[in-house]
C-alpha cells in the first residue's frame, strides 16, 4: 500500500512513483506555500517549544523552505534547529537530486573530538556528524523523494537528537 500524503515525514515506499525518478515528478510538482509550511511546522516537540520561525527566505531562488528553532523548556541553552526544503518544482528537484547524490557515497570520518558519517538507518539515507567538544549533532536526511531535512543540536547527545527526529516524523506525518 503506499501513502498518498506527499508531506508524510517517515520511511519511503520504494514503489513511491516520485522515487522511482524523482527529479522529473517533482519538476512539475506545485512547492508548499508559506501557509502550508507554518502549518505543517509543529510548535512544541516534547519538551522542547519552537521559539522561532523562518518561512520564505527560500522564494527569491523560486523554493520552498522553513526553518525552525526549538529550546528545552528547563535548559535554555539546549536548542534544535530544523530546517525542510520541499523540493518541489524545477530549481528544488535540481537541489534534491544533488543532495540525494551526495548522501549514496558510504562516508566515515573520525576525528579526536568526534565523527561524521553517512550511511543507512532504517532504510533512509543519513548524514550524522557529532562534536563532542560543544556537544553538537547534525543530521541530515532526504525523505519521500521530495523532502531535505537537516537537525541540528547544541548541547544534545546524538540519541537525543533522532529522538528528537522520531518525535518531528510521527507530528508531520
Amino acid at each position: 500500500m503506499t501513502d498518498s500524503n506527499p508531506y508524510r515525514t517517515g520511511i519511503s515506499d520504494p514503489s513511491d512513483s516520485t522515487l522511482n525518478n524523482p527529479s522529473e515528478a517533482l519538476e512539475v510538482q506545485i512547492p508548499m506555500s508559506n501557509e502550508q509550511l507554518k502549518e505543517w511546522i509543529p510548535e512544541k516537540i516534547g519538551e522542547m517549544e519552537q521559539r522561532k520561525l523562518i518561512v520564505g527566505h527560500k522564494q527569491g531562488m523560486e523554493m520552498s523552505g522553513a526553518v525552525a528553532t526549538y529550546e528545552d523548556k528547563g535548559h535554555k541553552e539546549k536548542q534544535i534547529s530544523m530546517e525542510v526544503l520541499d523540493g518541489a518544482g524545477a530549481i528544488g528537484a535540481v537541489m534534491l537530486k544533488s543532495i540525494s547524490q551526495k548522501l549514496i557515497l558510504d562516508y566515515e570520518e573520525k576525528m579526536p573530538n568526534g565523527y561524521s558519517k553517512i550511511y543507512e538507518r532504517d532504510g533512509v539515507r543519513v548524514w550524522e556528524r557529532f562534536n563532542s567538544l560543544d556537544h553538537s549533532a547534525d543530521i541530515e536526511y532526504v525523505t519521500r523523494g521530495r523532502f531535505h531535512f537537516i537537525f541540528k543540536g547544541h548541547q544534545i547527545e546524538m540519541e537525543e537528537l533522532w529522538g528528537f527526529v522520531r518525535e518531528v516524523q510521527e507530528a508531520m506525518n
